[in-house]
């Protein structure tokens, strides 16, 4: 917590012995990411879908070849939840909510900006998750698959060119700007892996940060890539 702490400046409430002690960090008051700790300790960023009936959902990702590795149950009565692998490895959730929606505030510095899946198999992904959410998919000349929602897009899909052990998905945060945050993080123990690169609209940095050595991407603040 004290590293995102120093990086995004988000504050957290820290649940109960109830709620195995599961942090929620807040931007400005707003909700962003989930923090549990797991019984080996490894650490991976998982991102959720919403639902109107994770049992529906559950199933249906079955029948289209995900693995489920955690059955639909309720989470006190904030909502529910299922987590599953999905047809080319990675690790994703569902949640359909209750008194908690989920994500408070996007596309604001400190805050989610979008989501990238990477996989050796990108076409297979993104039509597992257009029929899995009923989103709209868009197809690019240069191989960019993204996930819309409505008009807003919300996700990339691409194809996995570093060599990872398996598929994943990762968060992509926004800042105001990736070289004070470049600096800060080297002074906090992280290692910067990819120092600029240009996307449309923007750029972005990625970092592996020091406790659970989790890869995370930045966007300086403006328009998303389009």
């Amino acid at each position: 917590m004290a590293f995102y702490t120093a990086v995004f400046g988000w504050e957290w409430n820290l649940g109960g012995e109830e709620m195995d002690f599961y942090c929620m960090a807040n931007c400005s008051g707003r909700p962003v990411m989930g923090l549990g700790q797991a019984a080996e300790g490894s650490g991976v960023m998982v991102t959720y879908f919403s639902t109107d009936d994770v049992h529906a959902s559950t199933k249906k990702a079955e029948e289209m070849g995900a693995t489920v590795v955690m059955a639909p149950m309720d989470v006190m009565d904030i909502g529910s939840m299922a987590m599953l692998i999905d047809p080319t490895g990675a690790v994703h959730g569902l949640w359909q909510p209750k008194t908690f929606q989920g994500f408070g505030v996007v596309y604001e510095p400190n805050s989610p900006g979008w989501f990238d899946h990477t996989s050796k198999d990108p076409a297979r992904a993104a039509t597992y998750y257009r029929d899995l959410t009923g989103h709209t998919l868009n197809e690019s000349e240069n191989d960019m698959r993204v996930l819309m929602n409505g008009d807003q897009w919300f996700a990339s899909i691409s194809h996995d060119h570093a060599g990872r052990d398996s598929a994943q998905w990762n968060p992509i945060f926004v800042t105001d700007s990736l070289a004070r945050v470049r600096d800060l993080v080297r002074s906090l123990g992280a290692t910067v892996v990819l120092e600029e690169m240009e996307v449309p609209g923007s750029a972005i940095s990625v970092f592996v940060e020091p406790v659970m050595q989790t890869a995370i991407t930045i966007i300086a603040a403006g328009h998303p890539p389009e």
